[in-house]
């Protein structure tokens, strides 16, 4: 990640706070300090209560560990490093069943199967799209305002923009995909036909 971006964002957040702005994360003022404590917690916070697309990465998950696992289960395997959020586990296009354990999947037997894995992971500044970002500067002006600069009213204001944002950034990011078409052949196999009847009577 860029520290430039990391900066930039505090350095936006604390002027929003009404607190001095920040220049490095290493400073020894009391914002500086703050920022840097809080800073990563907020983003990974953030990242890993919905499915960002810019923060959505897949992974083949290989070979099983050896062992089973003292679960349920019959089969684990070894998440890649930086996983923050698991959104599914595949087999070709299909999820199959499994749980997180630490920092390992375990599933049933898929000796046979190429096992894919769909996460969230810590995306650098530069991926997130700019309702994003202002969400995070909002996230943490709350906290700065709240905590720091002890200024009630600042940090309310700071956290119906947040919340504002966070959903103008989920409506953002769902539209950076195709829409999906309704499958109505499977609707009418699922429901013995009864769409196919519902036309042919009007």
């Amino acid at each position: 990640m860029a520290e430039a971006d990391r900066i930039a964002n505090a350095r936006k957040a604390c002027l929003g706070a009404g607190v001095n702005p920040i220049t490095s994360f290493d400073d020894t003022t009391a914002e500086s300090i703050f920022c840097n404590e809080w800073y990563e917690v907020i983003v990974e916070s953030e990242l890993s209560l919905y499915k960002w697309r810019f923060a959505t990465k897949t992974a083949d998950l290989g070979s099983p560990i050896v062992g089973e696992p003292d679960t349920k289960y019959n089969v684990r395997y070894q998440l890649p490093n930086g996983v923050l959020s698991v959104d599914t586990v595949l087999v070709g296009e299909d999820p199959i069943e499994y749980d997180r354990y630490q920092d390992q999947i375990h599933t049933y037997d898929t000796a046979n199967d190429t096992v894919i894995v769909k996460y969230r992971f810590r995306a650098d500044e530069t991926l997130w799209n700019p309702y994003f970002r202002q969400l995070v500067i909002y996230r943490l002006a709350t906290m700065l305002a709240f905590s720091l600069a002890r200024k009630d009213d600042i940090a309310a204001s700071m956290k119906a923009l947040a919340d504002e944002h966070w959903r103008r950034a989920k409506t953002e990011d769902a539209q950076a995909q195709t829409n999906q078409k309704v499958n109505l052949r499977r609707i009418v196999n699922r429901r013995g036909g009864r769409l196919d009847k519902f036309w042919r009577n009007r």
